[in-house]
């Protein structure tokens, strides 16, 4: 039961985003309704594709798609302003990486994989969705650019695995899910971001990884 709860809040979380985006590149209904499938169950269904439960439960299951619709709906009816879509999307973001990790881990769990694979499911499960549904709008995904998001994924399934050692069933949940969420939020709002490609130093000296073109003298 808790683990459907927690599925459920973070499909409908990743759905709303992928149906803002949608909005903002201003798609028609069915194209948002795409995209929300896409953000909402994608890391879903390659998680089951690779723990061989096939078809995945997705496709099995009407109250996803009564989410997805629901989601649809509301994001094409409420009409949000141009100013609003990044801030609802990078919430929406944050609550189904929170939810979505914590699921990938306990399917995992319940499947029988080893500690890693639990976690790689949770990693999966939490930012396939959103890369599928940045690289269909043709912008570089969340996580290979911006703040800390598949990292906090990555600690996040790692912390449940000690947490749950030590704590009755669920609470491990009611203290990973809040961390991810509000760590995730925390990065936004401090621009924290892991080393790029050419920001790393030695004693303090930058070596960027592309050289600067040098000009050539007037003949």
């Amino acid at each position: 039961m808790l683990l459907a709860i927690l599925d459920y809040s973070g499909s409908f979380a990743f759905c709303v985003s992928g149906a803002s985006i949608a909005a903002s590149r201003r798609m028609d209904l069915f194209g948002i309704f795409v995209m929300t499938v896409i953000a909402g169950f994608g890391g879903g269904c390659l998680r089951d594709v690779l723990i061989g439960k096939t078809p995945p439960t997705v496709f099995n299951t009407p109250a996803y798609w009564i989410i997805a619709l629901c989601a649809t709906f509301l994001v094409y009816f409420f009409n949000i302003q141009n100013k609003y879509v990044e801030k609802i999307i990078v919430l929406f973001d944050a609550l189904g990486l929170a939810f979505f990790t914590v699921v990938g881990v306990k399917v995992g769990i319940q499947t029988g994989l080893s500690n890693y694979q639990c976690v790689l499911m949770g990693v999966i499960t939490a930012c396939f969705g959103g890369i599928t549904r940045d690289v269909i709008i043709n912008r570089v995904p969340y996580v290979f650019q911006n703040e800390i998001y598949g990292g906090f994924a990555l600690l996040g399934g790692i912390l449940y695995f000690v947490l749950r050692n030590y704590m009755n069933e669920g609470i491990p949940d009611l203290i990973v899910i809040p961390l991810i969420f509000s760590m995730r939020m925390i990065s936004v709002w401090k621009n924290w971001h892991l080393p790029r490609a050419g920001e790393v130093s030695i004693r303090k000296r930058k070596f960027p990884m592309t050289r600067k073109p040098t000009s050539r003298p007037n003949s």
